[in-house]
């Protein structure tokens, strides 16, 4: 093989004669040649032309590889119209591709190795360029065609920079550099820039929601103010402070909705907050502050910083239509569900709703956890005939003025109408402790009533009688049966 010092004899001489000092000055560098870039730039500089001749042609092409050798670990000179290639390598470690240094079809040749030389994630590029069609229209007109893959170097991916550039129409020259180690610095670094980025792009997303955040220092109090810039979507600092916890407890006075302010204040307070951060990385605290007059609610979020001891933060965002809509959701659903609990024509509990009750006192009386009570029973007396007489209007209005008189008597107890002419009364505390004045009171005014053809409602009651009954639906027959009697007593 000639050396490449032979070439640097040449280009040396041809530029002396031509006196042309940018390539001397280039060729006083023992590295002046650094790609297939600068060799074709200095011989066209020395206008240096390939001679038909063969032997010559062959000569300038040795020498050319041999200079190459320098920036190459391998480089190939492919005879387009023939095939025929001659490989030369500057470490005998590098020969991977399997090849005889000369051959007479260097495509089907590197075409046969490239599933046992080219990393099994980039083989399916590789047979797309080791193509006579596709390599002769990348380097058309002077072009350098380059391409970064893997090659397996003892088995081990290693990244390759190709290169490839004809010095004639049919006469293609290959390089080979390995660049696995800049490569994967410049991967790493590219996953470094990414990460960081989608770190900066997932703070700015979830922090939109905030319109202010403190980055408090709590060893200090010292704190910096962020907010988010509505037109850059950017986080920008809009001011500081010495002591966070003195200026936030002066601004709540002046800020605060009046019935938030001592929950509010509690919740700021330094002690209280590094206490319940002792427990919880993070939490949340619903309070309303004034926004141009109007109490608005807001969501304070403390955050635990876990990898910087000495600091939090903390983020206010607006919920305020958020939170209207949850309440008036609740104002609707309580609505409906006592329109679902209540008797449309008297606006008292129904049935329904003693159902839901008398389970949760069987569970209570279960548990043993259960204040004293009494179940009172009435029943409106000659309701029928008074619908089959006077008709079902007059009745409504019977039914109506019943429930009138058992609200003035049982002023404290939840009244159920369990059927047409049917009140269960669940007396507990003060209607529970005046309960024989109040059956006393009732009877009375049905004795009143009974002289002047008047609403008459006949009534039993019966205690709950710890440690015997199991349920309230024994309470209610005993109450039941001593209305039966009562019933029969008015009617006398």
């Amino acid at each position: 093989m000639i050396d490449s010092a032979l070439l640097l004899d040449e280009l040396l001489k041809r530029a002396l004669e031509q006196s042309n000092q940018n390539v001397l000055n280039r060729l006083k560098n023992e590295d002046f040649i650094k790609s297939l870039d600068d060799v074709t730039e200095i011989l066209g500089s020395l206008g240096m032309y390939i001679k038909h001749d063969d032997d010559a042609r062959n000569e300038i092409y040795l020498k050319i590889a041999n200079a190459l050798v320098r920036s190459f670990f391998t480089t190939y000179y492919i005879n387009l119209k023939t095939g025929l290639y001659v490989g030369y390598s500057s470490n005998k470690n590098y020969k991977t591709l399997k090849i005889e240094e000369k051959g007479n079809d260097f495509f089907k040749d590197v075409k046969k190795n490239i599933s046992k030389t080219i990393y099994h994630d980039d083989q399916e590029r590789l047979f797309k360029v080791f193509n006579k069609d596709f390599l002769l229209k990348e380097t058309n007109n002077g072009n350098v065609f380059k391409i970064r893959y893997r090659l397996l170097l003892n088995n081990i991916p290693t990244y390759v920079s190709l290169s490839a550039i004809r010095i004639s129409n049919d006469d293609l020259i290959i390089g080979l550099n390995n660049v696995d180690e800049i490569t994967k610095k410049e991967m790493e670094y590219k996953k470094t820039i990414k990460e960081s980025l989608t770190y900066n792009n997932i703070a700015l997303a979830l922090s939109i929601n905030f319109f202010g955040i403190y980055y408090v220092n709590i060893k200090t109090d010292e704190y910096e103010q962020y907010n988010i810039d509505s037109h850059t979507q950017q986080i920008e600092k809009i001011g500081e402070g010495k002591d966070f916890f003195y200026d936030s407890t002066v601004n709540a006075k002046k800020l605060i909705y009046h019935e938030d302010l001592d929950k509010f204040l509690s919740t700021i307070n330094k002690k209280n907050l590094l206490n319940e951060l002792t427990t919880n990385n993070s939490f949340y605290f619903t309070y309303r502050q004034y926004i141009d007059g109007n109490p608005t609610y807001l969501q304070l979020k403390v955050v635990n910083l876990l990898s910087d001891s000495d600091h939090i933060v903390l983020a206010i965002s607006n919920i305020d239509k958020q939170m209207r809509k949850e309440n008036e959701y609740k104002k609707n659903y309580e609505k409906e569900r006592m329109f679902a609990r209540t008797d449309g024509l008297t606006g008292c509990y129904n049935k329904n709703y003693l159902l839901e009750i008398n389970e949760d006192i069987n569970n209570k009386i279960k548990e043993q956890f259960l204040r004293d009570f009494a179940v009172a029973v009435c029943d409106i007396n000659d309701l029928k005939t008074i619908n089959d007489t006077l008709g079902h209007d007059i009745g409504d209005k019977y039914i109506i003025e019943a429930k009138n008189i058992l609200e003035k008597v049982f002023n404290n107890s939840p009244i159920f109408r369990t059927g047409g002419d049917e009140f269960v009364i669940i007396l507990y505390e003060k209607d529970y402790k005046n309960r024989l004045k109040l059956i006393n009171k009732l009877y009375e005014s049905n004795i009143k009533n009974k002289k002047t053809n008047n609403v008459v409602i006949a009534c039993g009651y019966s205690d709950f009688i710890s440690g015997s009954d199991t349920s309230i639906e024994e309470v209610m027959k005993r109450a039941d049966e001593t209305m039966y009697e009562n019933k029969k007593k008015l009617k006398e």
